[in-house]
Formats: C-alpha cells, sequence, structure tokens
C-alpha cells in the first residue's frame, strides 16, 4: 500500500515538471495574444461568440479562436512575426485590426470594436456623444441655480407663496432635463447660460413646455407681462452693449455727434446676430475689441459713415488685427531693427490719422489755422514719440507722483490710482522685464502742445463749444460704461427696480478717468468692493461673487 501511495505521488510529480516544462517552452517558443471585444456604444458592451481569425504576414498561416461570455479572447504560442486580426459575428460589420507584431515571450493586449449592421455609430458620433455628456455635467448645475433665481423673482414680482415657487422651479427644471435629452438642446442651453439669468429665461420663454410650467402658476395677464419683462431686459442688454461699443469706437475715430447716432444705431440693428455680445461680454472691451467685432464678427461696413481721415484710422486698425491673427509680428520684442523702424512708422501713421480725424472736428478753418494744425500735428506726434522714448522708470514715477496729487486733492481714489498703476506696469515692461514700444494707451489727441494749438486757432466761443463737445464724448461714455455695467448685473441676477436704481446711483458716483482702456471693467472693478451686500438677497450675493470672481 505505501508503494502504491509513492507511485502516485511520482507520477503527479512527473505530471507537474511536465507541464511546467511545456509551459516555458511554449513561453520561449511565441506570444501570447489577447484581448477583448465590445461594441461602439458608450456603455461598451462585451460580445461573445466573435470569431478572432489571426493571419501571419509571414506565409499566411492562420489560427482561429472565439470570445467568452465576457468578450475576451487568447491565443497562446504565436510564433515571433507581424500578424493581422480580423473579427466577424452574424449581426455585425467584419473588422480588420491594425497589423500587430508579436515577440517571443510577449503577453500582447489588442482590444478590438465591432458595429452591428443597420446600427452602425461611427467613432466620431461616440465621441459627440461623450462631449455632449461632458457639456451636460457642466451646465447642469448652472441652469439649476439660475432657476432658482428665476422663480424666486417671478414669485416676488406676483407675489407666489414659498411652496408655488419651488414648485414652479421643478415643474421649469424637469421641463430644462426633458429637453436636454433631445439632439442639439444641449448647446441650445449651454449658450443660453452664457448670458446669465435672462439668456436662460430668453430660450425656456420660446419653448412651449416651459411656458406652460409657468402658465400654471401665473395668469394670462401675467405670463404676458412677464414675457414683456424679459423682453425689456434683453433690450436694454442690447442697448448697453451697443452704446459702448460706439462710445469705444469714437475715442479712436473721433465721431461726430451724428456719426455716434448712425453707428449705435447700426449696432441694435445687427442685435439678432449671433456674434452680437451681451453687456457681460462687452464689459471687459477696449477699443481695438470694438474695431475686431464690428469688422470681423458683425461684418458691418463703415463705408459712408466715416470721412477720409477717420477711414484711415479705421483701416490701420483693422490692418493690425489682421497681421496679429495672420501671426505677423506687431511689438517690439524680439524683432530685427528693419521691423521695429517699419512698426513705429505704422504706430506714427496712426497717431497722425487720429489727430487729423479730431481736427475736423473744428469744421471749416481757415488758411492760418489749418497750416498751424498742421504743423502741430506733426510735432505732436514726434513729441509724444520721443516721450515714450524716455527711460521707462523715470516716465513710471512721474506719472505715479501725478497719480499721488490727485489722490491727495481727493479727485482720485487711491485704489483706482493703484489698479491704473499696475496697466501702466504691464503696458511698459513685458515678463521678462523688458520695455515695450507698443503704442500706448493714452490718447494723443490730450496732447497739451496739440490741445494749446487749437485753444490758439479759434475764437474764444468755437473753443468753447469744442470743450463742450470733447466732455460730452467723455459723458457719453461714462453713461455707456455705467449702462453696461448695470445691464451685466441685471442679466445675472435679475435686479429689482430699486436694486436697479441704487446701483446705477453707486456707479454714477466712481471716478471714471476717460483714458481708462477699458472704461467699464474700470467701473466694475471699483463697484465690485462698494456693494451693499445688505441689498441682494442670497441668491444674488451668491450669483454676485462668481460674477466678480470672473472679472
Amino acid at each position: 500500500m505505501t508503494r502504491f501511495i509513492f507511485m502516485l505521488i511520482l507520477v503527479a510529480c512527473v505530471s507537474i515538471f511536465t507541464d511546467i516544462g511545456f509551459a516555458q517552452d511554449d513561453v520561449m517558443s511565441g506570444g501570447i495574444l489577447r484581448g477583448q471585444i465590445t461594441d461602439v456604444t458608450l456603455r461598451q458592451n462585451p460580445i461573445e461568440g466573435v470569431e478572432v481569425k489571426v493571419v501571419s504576414q509571414n506565409g499566411g498561416k492562420e489560427w482561429t479562436t472565439k470570445t467568452d461570455v465576457d468578450g475576451n479572447y487568447k491565443h497562446a504560442g504565436l510564433p515571433a512575426g507581424r500578424y493581422l486580426i480580423s473579427i466577424s459575428k452574424d449581426g455585425y460589420d467584419r473588422s480588420v485590426g491594425k497589423p500587430v507584431t508579436i515577440v517571443d515571450g510577449g503577453d500582447h493586449f489588442v482590444p478590438l470594436k465591432m458595429a452591428q449592421k443597420g446600427n452602425i455609430e461611427p467613432f466620431f458620433e461616440v465621441q459627440k456623444k461623450r462631449k455632449d455628456i461632458a457639456i451636460k455635467q457642466e451646465i447642469k448645475p448652472r441652469v439649476e441655480s439660475l432657476l432658482q433665481g428665476i422663480a424666486e423673482s417671478v414669485g416676488r414680482r406676483y407675489d407666489l407663496d414659498p411652496a408655488a415657487v419651488n414648485a414652479l422651479r421643478l415643474s421649469i427644471l424637469e421641463s430644462v432635463e426633458i429637453a436636454l435629452k433631445r439632439d442639439g438642446s444641449i448647446y441650445v442651453f449651454a449658450k443660453a447660460v452664457e448670458g446669465g439669468s435672462v439668456g436662460l429665461l430668453k430660450v425656456l420663454l420660446s419653448r412651449l413646455d416651459c411656458k406652460m410650467s409657468l402658465a400654471k402658476y401665473l395668469s394670462e395677464a401675467q405670463l404676458q407681462d412677464y414675457v414683456n419683462a424679459v423682453k425689456a431686459r434683453l433690450q436694454q442688454d442690447r442697448h448697453a452693449s451697443a452704446r459702448l461699443i460706439t462710445g469705444l469706437l469714437s475715442r479712436e475715430l473721433s465721431l461726430t455727434a451724428l456719426q455716434h447716432e448712425n453707428v449705435e444705431q447700426l449696432l441694435i440693428n445687427a442685435a439678432e446676430n449671433e456674434s452680437f455680445p451681451t453687456a457681460m461680454s462687452v464689459l471687459g472691451m477696449d477699443s481695438q475689441d470694438a474695431v475686431n467685432l464690428l469688422h470681423f464678427g458683425l461684418k458691418i461696413s463703415m463705408d459712408g459713415i466715416l470721412s477720409q481721415a477717420q477711414s484711415e484710422v479705421w483701416q490701420v486698425l483693422v490692418r493690425r488685427e489682421t497681421n496679429k491673427s495672420e501671426g505677423k509680428v506687431e511689438t517690439f520684442t524680439q524683432v530685427d531693427d528693419d521691423t521695429k523702424i517699419l512698426l513705429q512708422e505704422r504706430q506714427k501713421q496712426l497717431a497722425e490719422a487720429k489727430l487729423v480725424a479730431h481736427t475736423e472736428l473744428l469744421g471749416t478753418l481757415n488758411e492760418n489755422a489749418t497750416r498751424r494744425l498742421t504743423v502741430a500735428i506733426k510735432g505732436t506726434v514726434q513729441q509724444y514719440f520721443e516721450a515714450r522714448e524716455e527711460d521707462a522708470e523715470t516716465m513710471f514715477r512721474k506719472i505715479e507722483a501725478l497719480f499721488m496729487e490727485l489722490v491727495e486733492s481727493g479727485e482720485m481714489k487711491r485704489e483706482h490710482a493703484a489698479e491704473n498703476l499696475n496697466d501702466m506696469r504691464a503696458d511698459l515692461w513685458n515678463e521678462k522685464g523688458d520695455i515695450r514700444r507698443q503704442l500706448p494707451y493714452a490718447d494723443i489727441t490730450r496732447h497739451p502742445l496739440y490741445q494749446q494749438t487749437i485753444k490758439e486757432v479759434l475764437s474764444e466761443y468755437a473753443f468753447a463749444q469744442y470743450i463742450a463737445h470733447r466732455e460730452k464724448k467723455a459723458g457719453l461714455l461714462k453713461h455707456a460704461s455705467t449702462d453696461a455695467v448695470i445691464a451685466c448685473l441685471d442679466a445675472q441676477i435679475l435686479l429689482t427696480n430699486a436694486q436697479r436704481e441704487k446701483f446705477k446711483l453707486t456707479v454714477s458716483k466712481l471716478a471714471f478717468p476717460p483714458s481708462s482702456n477699458k472704461p467699464a471693467m474700470d467701473l466694475f472693478s471699483q463697484f465690485k468692493r462698494r456693494v451693499d451686500r445688505t441689498v441682494l438677497n442670497q441668491w444674488q450675493w451668491g450669483e454676485f461673487q462668481r460674477l466678480s470672481s470672473i472679472f
């Protein structure tokens, strides 16, 4: 008996060592090819029973296997070399993978996908669905937050109780969630939330199901009143944007009062264009941005509106942005001397064109006045750029001292002076500490030499009219900037009439330097540090903080 047991153990050991030996031979004599076959849906479901054919590219020898219930396949002992893998199953399109190189002892994992016949879902469609899911995950919290504010706003306006407000919010949210499952709707809502509460309201009121949700809690007259109120907010937003854009353009082109009206009307007429910006979008605009929007975004022609001198300014500004978009150098950093000279000439051309266009505002002049102003324009441009060549540190200290005098006299807020000085640092020096040689933002039409000459050639009455016109333009820009700030706040946090008037009064009292590069942004930066939190409800305050973090 003992001998028999010994023989069994001996046989088992021999068997084990034989298996190990075969396994080692198998590894050393080839490689393993394995993988998983799934469908092309987002779930990537495994496919059972797929015939996997492995074909050698050296001689054409074939090996065949099938996938298991989990879609996995495996073939061991493949000789080293190049192989093609083809997969097939009834009801699916046959597919051939990329060539695979097998090495001795290698374990190669090659996953593959199959599409059902008659239900093909190409790769780019899969990618689009994944993108849609990502967008939906991103915008859904914003939609929910904005709907909270919208429901509360409706409740305040029509004296709804808290239960009705919450039910209204849930009803609209349900309609939105259903809409988000439909093709294309996700992009409509993604675009809408960029415009804040008013942007979302515009979309909601264009949908029958959402309007029906409102109709459950509002009378017919109340619903119509609310639709009209939203339209009025949208119109105020567009008009505020148009006014600010026009004001920025006028600073560059020296528009007459009639031209100012015509350009603003052109913009209002283009308000339905998809490229037309909201007040929030124009808040951070400068003059060059305004030019780019009209020419490249809205495709608005200035032909027949501008004079020849103004058209020259316009063409230089458009050409400068065109060169930038084509990758051509437009700054003095790391360019050769010839390029620097060319850029200097272009900048001087723009500066002189601005002065010539501004001189047209003076009306018809006699020969002597025209000659003196022509000489003054040349001299002003020369002095303007010579001053730019001063030591950057010296120039900065001079302006810093001037700002401090204004602070001490109460004409400028300390924090406002600090912001302007920080902007100037960024204008004078780049991130490497090298001085820039870009056209400065300072308004060349206010240069002392040019202004003194205007005063000398005009009569006392004509000069007073000129100053009044200049102050009126500065006032229009401040008014436009104020309107843009209020319109932006209104679109985002749905101000009540009382809130709107209070905030408008606050903004109107803020310091407004006419030479500010981005005047509306400058006002908003001052305003957000002075806003009275107690005036806003909890939702409005949260949205205001979010808005403040953007600007």
